[in-house]
């Protein structure tokens, strides 16, 4: 099953969950107990912490992590589990891999990039640790496929309002070509 955050990032052939990390875990937790997918591929844009990224390029995630900047300043911690990874997904081949940081928070300052790169944390996306996490909760193969919007930077949004259409059409071609081959992707196929 693909799902997507919604709103304005809502696809065709994608179940919208809602925006943020909140929002996503109730939703995509109530279509498991009502669907009981046997996979979830999320499907989104980016911000990249590299900006020797290309705009558009396309990557693979089965980990994702939930730091907050207050806790790299040191002004906060948390005695939970910030970091999940789902076994047994194969994604060889399909794209390059990424590891990804979710907060309900986008960065609008590069101060941290060189952080989250040395720790191998390349992009930035609001929902995908809800994802993961409900996956493992419900024991279902989960993977995200995620389109470089921005650079994280202080105008992230700018760029991301900016390439917002280009990402949307390359997450669209990525899954045609990649998951539906030559048929039309819509809600039936699913």
């Amino acid at each position: 099953m693909f799902i997507c955050a919604g709103s304005i990032e809502s696809f065709s052939f994608a179940k919208s969950i809602g925006v943020g990390l909140i929002n996503s875990a109730i939703s995509l937790s109530n279509i498991c107990m009502r669907e009981i997918p046997k996979r979830l591929i999320f499907i989104g844009s980016a911000g990249s912490y590299d900006e020797n990224i290309e705009i558009g390029s396309i990557f693979c995630s089965t980990t994702a992590y939930n730091i907050e900047l207050s806790m790299i300043d040191g002004n906060s911690y948390t005695p939970l589990d910030n970091a999940i990874r789902i076994e047994g997904v194969n994604i060889d081949n399909l794209v390059d891999f990424a590891n990804v940081n979710s907060s309900n928070y986008i960065t609008n300052t590069d101060k941290y990039n060189a952080m989250f790169i040395e720790s191998g944390i390349l992009l930035e996306n609001m929902e995908f640790f809800s994802v993961l996490n409900v996956a493992r909760f419900y024991n279902i193969p989960a993977l995200g496929i995620f389109c470089v919007s921005n650079h994280v930077c202080h105008d992230s949004h700018t760029q991301f309002i900016k390439n917002h259409s280009l990402v949307k059409e390359k997450l669209i071609s990525f899954v045609n070509q990649n998951f539906f081959k030559n048929q039309t992707l819509n809600n039936s196929i699913i």
